[in-house]
C-alpha cells in the first residue's frame, strides 16, 4: 500500500501519495536536503557511443528546418565498465534529411556559452517568424550538477541554427531584465508554443521552497515573442485544477483555431485527493481570445498519469492526431507497467484510440516529436521497471533503444529502429479511418459550443515535404484529399459549426422564454468560459527594446521521489 504523507498547504490539508511529492519530485534537493540551486559549467555533451549507453530523460525537444533539437536532461553510460550519470549542458541535434536507424545515427553537439543555463525539462520554443529557438526560462535542477551558475538568475537566449545542425547563441534577456521583475523560473509546467507566442500553466515555485508547502502557481504566463512582452496571469480561467497543475503535458495544434489551439491534458492537482487529473476530460486554450475550455472525451483515454509526452500530426483527410504515450502513476517497478502505452487522440471528435501494444519496457520523463510524413521519434525515458526511482537506479539499466531513440509509424501503429527522409505525407492509420466512417457526424453533439466554433476554423497546409512544419508540439505535414472516408472529417467542419450556431440559438430562445415563464423549465447554460484574460485582471511585463531578437519556447518537466540517491 502507498504510503501517504500530510501536507499543510495554508488551512487545508491534502494527503499526496509519497512517490509523487519528494524532494528528487522537486528536483531542488541533494541527498544531504541542501537546496540545490546552481548549475554546473562545465561542458558535457551527452553524445555517447551507441554501445556504451544507457538512458536519457528530462530532455526537451523540438524539430526546426530538417533538424530535431535536444537540449538538457540527464543521461547514463559506462565508462571503463562502470555506470557514470551525466548531465547535459550542450545542445544537441539529429538531421533529418538522411535515412537512419538507431545504432547507426549521428548525433552532433553544440557548446553554450557561459550564463546558458542547462536545465531538466527547459523551456525550448520555436519562433517561426525570425527562424530561432529559445531557451532558459522554466525548468529545474539535476542532481548530478555542481555549483557554478546561479539557478534563481532567469535569463533567456536564442540559438540560431545554421541549416548544418549547428549555429549561434545569444543572451536576448540577460539577468536582471525588467521582464522578470515579477517572475521566478517555474518548474514542472505544462508549456508550448505556437505562432509567435508561448504559454506556460501552472507548476511550482521554484523558490522559496518549503517541501512541506508544495507551492503551487496557479497561475499563466505568456510570453509574446514578437513585442518580448511577459505578461504574468494571476487567473487564467483553466478550471480542471484552477491552474493548479503540474507535470502535465500542452500541446499546440496549428490546424483548428484562428490562431491554432493549445491541448492541456493530464498531470497532478493541488484539488485532487489522489493527486492525478484523468484524461477524461482535456482543455482546449483560443490564444486567440485568451478563454479556456474544458472539452469531455470520448472512446478509451489513458489512465491518468504524468512525465509522459505527447506529439501530433495533421492528416491528409484534415483530421489532427495527437499521440500520447509513456509515464507513471504514483508506484514504481513492476506497477509501471500499465503505463506503457500508447493512445491517440483525434481532432476534430476529441476522441480517444488504445493502440494495441505489448508492455514490457515503461519509460518516464521522455519526449516524442514528429519528425516527417507519419512518423513520431521518441527520445529516452527512465527504467519504470527499476527497484526504486532513485536517479541512479532507474538510469542504470540499458535502455532496449539503441540512444534511447526509437520511430513510431502513426498509420501502421507499430514501432521501429528506423527513421526514413522523404517519406511520404501522414494518412490515417485503419482505426482512425474506422471511427470516422462509423461516427459520421454524432462526434459533434458532445463538443461545447466554443470548442466546436474553434474547430470551424482550419489551416490544412497542401505539402508534400517529409519535414516537419515549424511547431513546438512536433510537426504537421498535409495533403488534402477527399478519397478515403477519413475525409468525412473535414467535411463536417461546417457541420459542427451550423451543430453549435444552432444550439446557441436554441439554448437563447429558451432562455428568453424561461425569463417569461420561469416555472416551465430550469436550463443550464453550456460549460464555457467567457471572459477574457484581461478581463480577469493581468499584470504586464515589457522588456524596453535594446536591440536584441525576439523570444520563443516550448516542453516540460519531470517527476521524482524523495528519497535521494543511493
Amino acid at each position: 500500500m502507498q504510503s501517504v504523507r500530510y501536507i499543510d498547504v495554508g488551512i487545508c490539508v491534502l494527503l499526496l501519495p509519497t512517490a509523487i511529492l519528494g524532494k528528487s519530485l522537486l528536483g531542488l534537493f541533494h541527498d544531504n536536503g541542501v537546496p540545490a540551486t546552481r548549475f554546473e559549467k562545465r561542458q558535457i555533451s551527452g553524445v555517447i557511443d551507441a554501445s556504451q549507453f544507457l538512458r536519457r530523460a528530462y530532455q526537451a525537444s523540438t524539430v526546426v528546418d530538417g533538424y530535431v533539437y535536444i537540449d538538457g536532461g540527464d543521461f547514463s553510460f559506462l565508462s571503463n565498465g562502470i555506470t557514470d550519470y551525466e548531465h547535459s549542458n550542450t545542445l544537441l541535434s539529429i538531421d533529418l534529411s538522411q535515412s537512419w536507424t538507431n545504432s547507426s545515427v549521428r548525433i552532433q553537439s553544440i557548446a553554450k556559452p557561459e550564463g546558458c543555463v542547462s536545465q531538466n525539462n527547459p523551456s525550448l520554443w520555436y519562433h517561426q517568424q525570425e527562424g530561432v529557438l529559445y531557451s532558459g526560462f522554466a525548468g529545474w535542477q539535476s542532481q548530478y550538477m555542481t555549483d557554478s551558475v546561479s539557478l534563481d538568475n532567469l535569463s533567456i537566449w536564442t540559438f540560431t541554427p545554421d541549416g548544418t545542425g549547428g549555429g549561434t547563441w545569444k543572451d536576448v534577456l540577460p539577468v536582471g531584465s525588467q521582464a522578470f521583475a515579477s517572475i521566478s523560473r517555474p518548474i514542472q509546467v505544462l508549456q508550448a508554443s505556437g505562432a509567435d507566442s508561448a504559454w506556460i500553466l501552472g507548476g511550482l515555485n521554484n523558490f522559496s521552497m518549503d517541501v512541506l508547502q508544495y507551492p503551487y502557481l496557479p497561475s499563466m504566463i505568456h510570453f509574446n515573442m514578437s513585442s518580448r512582452t511577459i505578461t504574468n496571469i494571476s487567473n487564467p480561467g483553466y478550471s480542471i485544477a484552477s491552474g493548479a497543475v503540474d507535470n502535465g503535458q500542452m500541446h499546440y495544434v496549428p490546424s483548428f483555431g484562428p490562431q491554432g489551439i493549445f491541448v492541456a491534458m493530464g498531470g497532478i492537482t493541488v484539488q485532487n485527493i489522489s493527486g492525478q487529473i484523468s484524461f477524461d476530460t482535456v482543455a482546449v486554450f483560443d490564444p486567440a481570445k485568451q478563454e479556456w475550455f474544458n472539452q469531455t472525451t470520448t472512446g478509451s483515454p489513458p489512465s491518468a498519469r504524468v512525465e509522459f509526452c505527447t506529439a501530433g500530426i495533421n492528416s491528409t483527410n484534415d483530421t489532427y492526431e495527437i499521440f500520447v504515450y509513456g509515464g507513471w502513476g504514483a508506484s514504481y517497478g513492476a506497477q509501471t507497467v500499465q503505463f506503457d502505452t500508447i493512445n491517440i487522440l483525434t481532432l476534430p471528435a476529441f476522441h480517444w484510440i488504445s493502440v494495441p501494444n505489448n508492455p514490457q519496457s515503461p519509460r518516464i520523463g521522455l519526449t516524442c516529436n514528429a519528425v516527417g510524413g507519419s512518423q513520431i521519434l521518441t527520445i529516452g525515458g527512465r527504467d519504470g521497471l527499476a527497484n526504486s526511482m532513485h536517479m541512479d537506479s532507474s538510469f542504470s539499466t540499458k535502455d532496449p533503444n539503441a540512444q534511447g531513440l526509437a520511430i513510431f509509424d502513426l498509420t501502421n501503429l507499430t514501432f521501429s529502429t528506423q527513421y526514413t527522409a522523404g517519406a511520404p505525407a501522414y494518412e490515417q492509420s485503419r482505426a482512425v479511418k474506422q471511427f470516422y466512417s462509423d461516427a459520421q457526424q454524432t462526434y459533434s453533439q458532445s463538443l461545447t459550443v466554443g470548442v466546436a466554433a474553434l474547430l470551424s476554423v482550419t489551416h490544412f497546409i497542401n505539402t508534400t515535404s517529409s519535414i516537419p512544419a515549424k511547431t513546438t508540439s512536433g510537426s504537421h505535414t498535409t495533403a488534402t484529399s477527399d478519397s478515403d472516408t477519413g475525409a468525412i472529417a473535414g467535411r463536417t467542419m461546417g457541420g459542427i459549426f451550423v451543430f453549435a450556431l444552432i444550439a446557441g440559438s436554441t439554448l437563447f430562445y429558451l432562455k428568453k422564454r424561461r425569463a417569461r415563464r420561469p416555472q416551465r423549465m430550469n436550463l443550464t447554460e453550456p460549460t464555457r468560459q467567457d471572459t477574457t484574460m484581461a478581463e480577469r485582471g493581468e499584470s504586464t511585463l515589457q522588456e524596453a527594446d535594446q536591440g536584441y531578437a525576439r523570444p520563443a519556447e516550448l516542453e516540460t518537466r519531470g517527476l521524482f521521489e524523495m528519497e535521494g540517491r543511493h
